[in-house]
């Protein structure tokens, strides 16, 4: 129904692992999707197979931001976001312009637009592309190869390769309710049996936490926005002009007095200061996952951690921000934890529903630490009067681990599908949402 249209150039970059991606339509409709002779291998005409095509929403496939939104002559109205990790995918022909911007975050199952026929179009359908380093690839949903790899002629590529066509298949949508919540963010403290008492109305969809000298300051994501609460101005909830950033990643440091936060936009590790008015600066990071990062002040250097491809990178200021690879692998993207004890810089990670823990002093070894059956999308850890503390979610509740009782993983009873930790004077202190 189209030919192949042109994708929003970017910078080649080591793909990190395939998002899961869901099929670009509400939960439960069924959509054929086709190609034809000398449409570009793996390139998708999606219709809907139960009545008219035009006008329907089309959502995000995953969460991201939003690299071009507009016109072009082929593909019409059309939408470009940026997954993180070399990861991108493409929306054409949309009835109308879209109803997001380049820059902004978008979460899976987000509405970027309605299906239409403008551009080179020959009907309504949406025309969809995954793209990998800036090479098209077949597309998977829910984890699902599509089977529409092959158009057929031997001069549009990436496969070139003379017949057949890919058969016309229909696909299910799972993309069920995975637009990011914000949640009412909680406080609970080893002082008060880990009671949960709300933080004024303060909602996020992750949080980070710190305190500096008596006061608490407590970080959330709101729907791309960073926040600042602290507990000196009442949680007096401020929003520190930091925009478009992932809704899943988030770390805070202090140091010499000044307060940073790192996040995630597009793949990329971004550093806002405040001693700079919070202007959100690219450090060059890239191709990281934009659901895990953790950040500490080591010696008086600032380093970030992030995970690309599966593999835990490290990235220190005094190195101009080079991102090393750290050689821990086979982790999840999502649930990433570090922290300065005794000298010692140490990295705790998910994989297999197991805590690990890796520290600098022994070659970045990665050990099992007994600490099993969590979630790999949350993690949290802290040094408390010399003794490590880590943060999990199993069953919906957070858990807490301490290396001096053998790593015994035990049930706070708080709930939460999010944790940062902090403390103050040798109280333990949890943000959960």
């Amino acid at each position: 129904m189209v030919g192949a249209i042109a994708v929003v150039a970017a910078p080649a970059q080591a793909a990190g692992p395939r998002p899961n991606f869901q099929m670009p339509f509400p939960c439960g409709e069924t959509w054929r999707m086709a190609t034809y002779y000398g449409h570009d291998d793996y390139d998708i005409d999606m219709t809907f197979t139960g009545g008219a095509s035009n006008g329907r929403p089309i959502l995000a496939s995953y969460a991201g931001t939003v690299t071009f939104a507009g016109w072009t002559s082929g593909g019409g109205w059309y939408v470009v976001i940026d997954h993180g990790g070399g990861w991108r995918t493409s929306y054409a022909h949309m009835i109308e312009s879209p109803p997001v911007r380049a820059g902004q975050w978008v979460s899976t199952g987000q509405q970027i637009g309605r299906v239409g026929s403008t551009g080179n179009s020959t009907g309504p359908h949406l025309h969809y592309e995954q793209t990998r380093d800036g090479v098209k690839s077949e597309a998977y949903f829910n984890g699902v190869p599509s089977g529409i790899t092959s158009d057929g002629s031997p001069n549009t590529g990436p496969l070139y390769v003379s017949g057949p066509v890919s058969s016309a298949r229909n696909m299910t949508s799972r993309n069920c309710g995975q637009v990011s919540s914000n949640r009412q963010v909680y406080e609970s403290g080893s002082h008060s049996g880990w009671q949960m008492l709300p933080v004024n109305s303060i909602t996020g969809s992750t949080t980070a936490s710190m305190v500096m000298g008596t006061n608490k300051l407590l970080y959330t994501v709101n729907d791309g926005r960073v926040y600042e609460a602290a507990s000196d101005t009442g949680w007096r909830n401020l929003w520190t002009g930091i925009s478009g950033v992932s809704n899943n990643a988030l770390a805070v440091i202090h140091v010499d007095g000044v307060k940073y936060i790192y996040t995630v936009i597009g793949g990329m590790v971004h550093e806002a200061a405040s001693n700079n008015g919070w202007r959100n600066l690219n450090t060059g990071i890239s191709g990281v996952s934009s659901n895990a990062l953790a950040a500490i002040s080591h010696n008086g250097v600032k380093i970030v951690y992030t995970v690309a491809g599966g593999m835990v990178h490290e990235a220190s200021s005094d190195m101009g921000w080079r991102n090393l690879n750290s050689g821990i692998s086979g982790v999840s993207p999502n649930a990433l934890a570090a922290i300065s004890h005794n000298g010692v810089k140490i990295v705790y990670t998910v994989a297999g529903g197991t805590v690990h823990e890796a520290a600098s002093n022994s070659g970045w070894r990665n050990l099992n630490s007994g600490i099993s059956g969590v979630s790999p999308d949350a993690l949290a850890a802290m040094d408390v009067n010399g003794v490590k503390h880590v943060y999990t979610v199993a069953g919906g509740m957070i858990h807490e681990a301490a290396s001096n009782t053998g790593w015994r993983n035990l049930n706070s009873g708080v709930r939460g599908t999010t944790v940062s930790a902090t403390s103050l004077n040798g109280v333990k202190i949890l943000y959960t949402a």
